[in-house]
C-alpha cells in the first residue's frame, strides 16, 4: 500500500485491536473448553518407549535445539553486521531503509521461526533425556511439547512459503540484491527448520491432533499483538505493511493472517494423518511439501 493510500483511508486500529484480541481469546477459549481427550497425545511416541528410542530422540532434538539458539545468538544478536529491512513508520506513514542490531533482531515472523524452532527441540529434547534417566513425566509436558511442535512446524511452513512464492519473486520482479536472503542464518529460518521438524514427522516421533489447530490461531494473534506492542510503544514501524491496523482492509488482512497460521498448522496435522495411515504415503507428502517449500539458491526468474 502507498504512503496515499495509508493517508486517505480510514483509521481501522479500534476495529483491528478489537479483532485481534477476539481472535486471541477465542483461540484460548477453544483450548480451555474442548474436551481434553480432543488433546491426547501418546507419551511413546513423543519420548519413546524403549532407551535407543529415547536416546535417539534425545540427540538429534537437543542438537537440532543447540544449533537454533546459536543461529539466534551469535549469528542474529551479537552479529556485528546490521541487518536490513524497509519496514512501514507508524508516525510518518513512510516505508524507510532500517538497519537493526541486537535483540531487534528478533522482532520478524521470520525470526519467531527460529525462537519457535528452538524452543520445540530444547523443550521435547530435555523431555527425551528426561524419560531416558526414567522421570516420570506429567501430563501436560506431552500437551505443551505437541503444541509447540506444531507452533514451530506452521510458522517454519508458512515462512518458506512465503519466502519462495512472494519475497524472492518480488525481489527477481524489482531486480533488488537478495544475497542477505541466503546468509547462514537466513537460511535456518527459512529452510532448514521446517526441514529438521520434517524429519520428525517422517521418523513418526510427533502427533498434532486435528483439535490442536487452535495453537496455530494463538500464535497467530500472539505474533499480531506483539507487532502492534511493537509499532506504538516499541521500535515505531511494522515490520510488513499488512499488518497496519490502520488501513480500510486492515481487519480483513489480520483475519487472514490468523487463518493462514491455522492452515499451515493444518499441514503439519495433515502430513502426520497421512503417515499414520500409511507411512510411504505420509512420507512421500512430506518430501514433495519440502521440496516445493524451500528454495537454497537465488532464482532467476520467477517460480511459476
Amino acid at each position: 500500500m502507498t504512503d496515499l493510500a495509508h493517508a486517505q483511508s480510514s483509521d481501522m486500529t479500534v476495529v483491528s485491536r478489537v479483532l485481534i484480541a477476539a481472535m486471541f481469546c477465542g483461540s484460548v477459549g477453544s483450548i480451555i473448553a474442548l474436551n481434553r481427550n480432543m488433546f491426547h497425545l501418546d507419551a511413546d511416541i513423543f519420548w519413546g518407549s524403549t532407551d535407543l528410542e529415547q536416546g535417539l530422540r534425545s540427540v538429534y532434538r537437543l542438537s537440532c535445539g543447540y544449533l537454533g539458539f546459536h543461529a539466534i545468538m551469535f549469528w542474529m544478536i551479537r552479529n556485528p553486521v546490521a541487518g536490513q529491512m524497509t519496514p512501514l513508520f507508524r508516525e510518518s506513514n513512510q516505508l524507510q531503509k532500517h538497519s537493526t542490531t541486537g535483540v531487534e533482531r528478533l522482532v520478524p515472523f521470520s525470526s519467531w521461526t527460529l525462537l519457535a524452532f528452538s524452543a520445540s527441540m530444547l523443550f521435547n529434547g530435555m523431555a527425551s533425556l528426561l524419560s531416558l534417566t526414567g522421570q516420570s513425566l506429567p501430563a501436560w509436558v506431552v500437551l505443551v511439547g505437541g503444541a509447540l511442535f506444531g507452533i514451530a512446524f506452521s510458522s517454519a511452513a508458512l515462512t518458506a512459503i512465503i519466502v519462495r512464492y512472494v519475497i524472492l519473486p518480488d525481489m527477481v520482479d524489482r531486480k533488488l540484491d537478495m544475497d542477505h536472503m541466503f546468509l547462514k542464518h537466513e537460511q535456518m529460518m527459512h529452510n532448514f527448520s521446517l526441514i529438521f521438524l520434517s524429519i520428525e514427522m517422517v521418523f513418526g516421533w510427533v502427533q498434532l491432533p486435528v483439535a490442536m489447530v487452535a495453537f496455530g490461531f494463538l500464535y497467530g494473534s500472539i505474533y499480531l499483538i506483539f507487532a502492534e506492542s511493537w509499532a506504538v510503544k516499541g521500535g515505531g514501524y511494522y515490520v510488513y505493511e499488512f499488518i497496519d491496523t490502520r488501513p480500510k482492509s486492515a481487519p480483513f488482512l489480520l483475519l487472514g493472517l490468523v487463518l493462514v497460521c491455522a492452515f499451515s498448522f493444518s499441514i503439519g496435522v495433515l502430513a502426520l494423518y497421512l503417515r499414520s495411515e500409511n507411512v510411504a504415503i505420509g512420507t512421500v507428502f512430506v518430501v514433495l511439501f519440502l521440496i516445493f517449500s524451500t528454495r537454497f539458491i537465488k532464482p532467476s526468474k520467477v517460480d511459476s
